[in-house]
């Protein structure tokens, strides 16, 4: 009877979005088995996947290993890493600001590992960061806060920037 192991089929994968989609599982048995992987949920007629990966191939996949004296099964989890995308800024209460009000510019961005953040702005002594960077808030806003507010969010596969322009009148 087939049997498949951790060593052949690790149960938990780590991939890369951009690089070749590639679940192998090796499976030992006499004779050798026949080794399918499937994601489950999806629909058993599947759209003709991408040749590279993609967000939508994280999940959980059944690999079912046959041979004629029965099969076996294994659970492998896939979780897919991905550079910074969809950087996007707000600023609240809004970016047309009177002098001596105070504002905030927030920095929005999907990626896997979680992005840090960094900022190119008007220098200025009235700013305040947010302990995990993703925010700036200005208190008495000045002609010194007027500009342009550039975020970039970085992890190991990447970096994005947005930027959003502050009028202060």
């Amino acid at each position: 009877e087939p049997s498949i192991g951790e060593t052949g089929c690790p149960a938990r994968r780590l991939w890369v979005e951009g690089t070749p989609a590639e679940l192998a599982c090796a499976a030992s048995g006499n004779p050798p088995p026949h080794v399918t992987c499937t994601k489950l949920g999806d629909s058993p007629d599947p759209p003709s996947a991408s040749p590279n990966v993609t967000r939508a191939h994280a999940g959980t996949y059944q690999c079912r290993a046959t041979n004629t004296h029965g099969s076996a099964l294994r659970n492998v989890t896939v979780a897919v890493e991905y550079s910074p995308a969809a950087v996007s800024l707000h600023v609240l209460p809004s970016a047309n600001v009177s002098r001596g009000a105070s504002f905030s510019v927030e920095c929005r961005a999907e990626g896997l590992p979680p992005p840090t953040y960094g900022w190119a702005l008007p220098l200025a002594p009235n700013l305040r960061f947010a302990a995990d960077n993703r925010s700036v808030a200005v208190a008495g806003a000045a002609a010194a806060n007027r500009g342009l507010y550039t975020c970039t969010a970085t992890n190991r596969h990447g970096r994005r920037a947005g930027s959003v322009m502050v009028r202060v009148d």
